[in-house]
């Protein structure tokens, strides 16, 4: 069995599905199918993004992913759409007590001379937790996309206690097929060797623009505490830089951060905040 999956389930699985389109300019919200534990806002315009531009939040009713829970994801533009999707906040993987883990997939669909940026707040794994992510990322000729992916090991305790597992994969294809595939899969206690003691780990990508890889860099650089390698791939025009980070709040600035970096070299002018 490929060990992305391999975490078992029984619970009814649950998919949503967001399509946007551009008219006139400017991006909506086409189709939508959100139910629990999915919801969603209304997208919103900012002055200084790209015009036309929609910034859409992604939150949940459940107050976490819990022990068995089978989530997906579709977010698909047409082309020519521009997309900013984030969350209002981190999502919480439960302790699975023993029991079976919890997955998510999320497949981004960004059609010819579209432009999405997906950075949902990183992943909290709390002690027992075992998650299966999967993001598969298909994009059309000249499409852009800043994708980030995080996680953090929390133990509400205070006790250092691990989380369980965590298998984690991320696709990137283009029309010619797959382009970049990073996939790991680690146990909790694990997560100390291999991070070298940081609590957070996580990388961010840009596709359509292997040039935003050195303003990434030096913006990473900037940020007290974090470790951060950059990778360019000139021959497939992406960008791939990851970090690790001593704690949330220094995972969430140097997410931020590389954000603005890559936006700021992708539009020609620094992005909008987005508020949290």
């Amino acid at each position: 069995m490929n060990a992305i999956g391999a975490i078992g389930l029984g619970a009814r699985p649950v998919a949503a599905e967001l399509r946007f389109r551009a008219l006139g300019g400017r991006t909506f919200l086409a189709r939508q199918f959100t139910p629990h534990p999915f919801h969603i806002t209304r997208p919103f315009y900012h002055a200084g993004d790209p015009k036309g531009m929609a910034t859409l939040y992604l939150q949940s009713s459940s107050g976490g992913v819990y022990a068995g829970d089978d989530l997906s994801l579709e977010i698909g533009l047409d082309a020519g759409a521009q997309v900013h999707v984030t969350t209002q906040a981190s999502t919480i993987v439960h302790d699975a007590r023993g029991r079976e883990g919890a997955r998510q997939t999320v497949c981004l669909d960004v059609a010819e001379g579209a432009r999405l940026d997906y950075l949902p707040d990183p992943a909290i794994l709390m002690t027992g937790a075992k998650f299966c992510n999967r993001v598969t990322a298909r994009f059309g000729r000249e499409a852009r996309v800043i994708l980030g992916d995080a996680q953090l090991s929390h133990d509400p305790e205070g006790h250092a206690r691990p989380f369980s597992r965590l298998e984690n994969e991320v696709e990137l294809i283009s029309p010619e097929g797959t382009v970049l595939l990073d996939r790991f899969d680690l146990c909790g206690s694990d997560w100390p060797a291999r991070t070298g003691g940081f609590a957070c780990s996580g990388m961010m990508i840009v596709v359509g623009c292997a040039d935003a890889g050195a303003q990434m860099q030096r913006a990473a650089d900037t940020v007290p505490g974090v470790y951060a390698g950059l990778s360019v791939f000139s021959d497939r025009d992406i960008a791939l830089i990851r970090f690790l980070a001593p704690d949330g709040a220094a995972l969430s600035k140097v997410m931020a951060a590389l954000w603005r970096a890559a936006a700021t070299v992708l539009d020609g002018q620094p992005p909008a905040e987005r508020r949290k």
